[in-house]
């Protein structure tokens, strides 16, 4: 009897550990009492987790999203398996209740209507729909893609062999590489369901994709090491600054006193992109919105740090005559103001300072299409102040086209040449429909713009720094984390190359470092480590160094030394 009893133990421990072992490598977006900590996030609509599951969605006027998404790099050629149990409450358009699969080249989106489930590409327009009725108790689900092919179980039974059918979208590419679910909350639009749990499985990671640097007619360019500025909970929208005597600050309390090559944790205040550092080393910061007073008077904050680092800070005024009394910025929130100072101060001859602002003049009425609220185009315009930023006045406008991108020129970023030029560097779309970036100098510090040039077939954020050897690197993104140089000043740009891919804001910075070094600054947001089987978001950096090519001479003797020079350089490593 004991060794019938014992035997049944056995066989229990070994079937409990069989299970156990089936749940190894499952990763749980939500596991019926929490979500997962760090996902990427849209969560604007009713959502409660009950005895029952996560609810998400609820009826409403207005379209709202509630989606959950982990980056979670998974590799097309292995594969991966996702799971859900849910129950559908209601569902009137496609993606009301949807999970979502993309693995960096192939999208499908599968929809829960009550009597059917939809299997979508992108742009929305299902191309596979499946009967089965999913609203009337918990059904479990189970998506498993591999290359080109897809299928979908209900309830362990096999409803759809869609060979063929994981789909790469011929506009919008690349695809994104992340896992989600949710709901679209909207009469036009709306899903409603309540989750048990959702899981996934990845079959193989995504092989590191190498950063391709392409030929640069001027230049040699050459990709260093990557270093952790900010190791976790990081902002995805972060701050910048860099000290006259190289010192460099990110995320207002990570320091490096060495070029960049080490960060440390210290809690002190710090300026941000928008402040600058004068000759005697007081450090001015503009505040970020003028708020409206009355027409054409606005208030702003205004920071100062002596050159011992003490803070100060007291309100100032800007004079706007044109400037609109209100606006609404993309998140459709209503301010009392023309706009804001964007990330650009640059001291003039005199001693004055310059800096720009974008946002709307009064006249400025042209709605953004892209857009279903009331927000218009915005225009970039100059502010002077000749009492260090206490009051500032407007100069004039540096760029305004209704016809030009999806929202005009905003996010603009200066660069002060040493021949007293100031190149602006202006973002005009954003999004999935991205739009270049442009640029317009001054030669008279300020006063008059040339029209602005495109530069790049995208730019949110620009940020510009000039190298020792006289190089300048400009920063942009999204889709994608890209850089360009140009070795003349700006009249022309080269080398423009994607070093990250990651999920980001694609808000990014760039620090000459050194005569030829730059250091590119980036967020990387939500991203799944499969290592530590969590997700993390940081900041890290990456050196490159950008030197002038040399030319070959047709000089017999000037060629001899060259080959020389350059077995010299390969042999000391400069």
């Amino acid at each position: 009897m004991r060794k019938v009893a014992l035997s049944v133990l056995i066989l229990a421990v070994f079937a409990f550990s069989t299970a156990q072992a089936k749940e190894e490598g499952w990763i749980y977006l939500f596991d019926g009492k929490a979500l997962l900590e760090g996902m990427v996030t849209s969560p604007e609509a009713s959502k409660q987790i009950t005895d029952e599951g996560l609810s998400i969605g609820a009826p409403s006027t207005k379209h709202e999203n509630a989606y959950y998404f982990v980056p979670w790099m998974a590799n097309p050629d292995f594969g991966a398996i996702v799971e859900a149990r849910l129950k559908t409450i209601r569902c009137t358009g496609t993606y009301g209740n949807t999970i979502a699969l993309c693995d960096g080249v192939h999208e499908a989106y599968f929809t829960f209507f009550p009597d059917v489930i939809t299997l979508s590409g992108w742009p929305d327009q299902p191309y596979c729909k499946v009967p089965f009725r999913t609203d009337d108790q918990f059904h479990a689900y189970r998506i498993e893609i591999k290359g080109t092919d897809l299928k979908l179980f209900a309830d362990g039974k096999l409803v759809l062999d869609g060979k063929g059918q994981f789909a790469q979208d011929s506009i919008r590419k690349p695809a994104p590489n992340r896992v989600g679910f949710g709901s679209s909350m909207g009469t036009a639009a709306g899903g409603e369901a309540i989750w048990k749990f959702v899981r996934f499985k990845m079959l193989g990671t995504a092989k590191e994709e190498k950063v391709v640097i392409p030929e640069a007619p001027d230049l040699e360019i050459g990709l260093g090491k990557t270093v952790t500025i900010v190791p976790s909970n990081a902002s995805e929208f972060f701050s910048f600054f860099r000290y006259k005597d190289g010192r460099m600050v990110v995320h207002d309390n990570y320091w490096s006193e060495d070029g960049g090559s080490t960060w440390n944790k210290r809690n002190q205040s710090s300026p941000g992109i928008s402040a600058i550092e004068l000759p005697d080393g007081t450090i001015i910061e503009p505040g970020w919105r003028a708020n409206y007073v009355s027409p054409g008077v606005y208030e702003v904050d205004r920071a100062t740090w002596t050159p011992d680092g003490k803070l100060s800070q007291e309100k100032g005024k800007a004079f706007i005559p044109d400037g609109a009394e209100v606006g609404v910025d993309d998140q459709n929130v209503e301010h009392k103001s023309a706009g804001v100072f964007d990330h650009g101060t640059v001291q003039l001859s005199d001693g004055s300072l310059l800096s720009v602002m974008y946002g709307n003049f009064q006249d400025d009425k042209v709605q953004i299409p892209e857009y279903s609220y009331k927000i218009y185009k915005t225009r970039v315009w100059a502010m002077h102040s000749t009492d260090k930023g206490k009051t500032w006045k407007y100069l004039t406008t540096v760029a305004y086209d209704p016809a030009i991108g999806m929202e005009s020129f905003c996010e603009p970023a200066l660069l002060q040449l040493p021949n007293k030029d100031i190149l602006c560097f202006m973002r005009t779309g954003g999004g999935n429909k991205h739009t270049p970036l442009y640029l317009s100098r001054s030669t008279d510090e300020g006063k008059t713009w040339s029209k602005p040039v495109p530069i790049a077939d995208r730019g949110v954020y620009p940020n510009v720094v000039r190298a020792k050897n006289g190089i300048l690197a400009v920063i942009y993104g999204r889709p994608g984390n890209w850089v360009a140089f140009s070795a003349d000043d700006g009249n022309t740009w080269q080398g423009h190359f994607c070093f990250g891919k990651e999920p980001s804001s694609f808000y990014d910075f760039v620090a000459a470092v050194d005569k030829d070094t730059f250091l590119l600054i980036y967020s990387r947001k939500g991203r799944f480590d499969a290592e530590k089987g969590k997700i993390v978001s940081d900041v890290i950096g990456t050196f490159i160094t950008v030197k002038p090519k040399v030319k070959t001479s047709n000089c017999a003797v000037s060629r001899a030394f060259q080959r020389f020079h350059n077995f010299v350089r390969s042999k000391l490593h400069f």
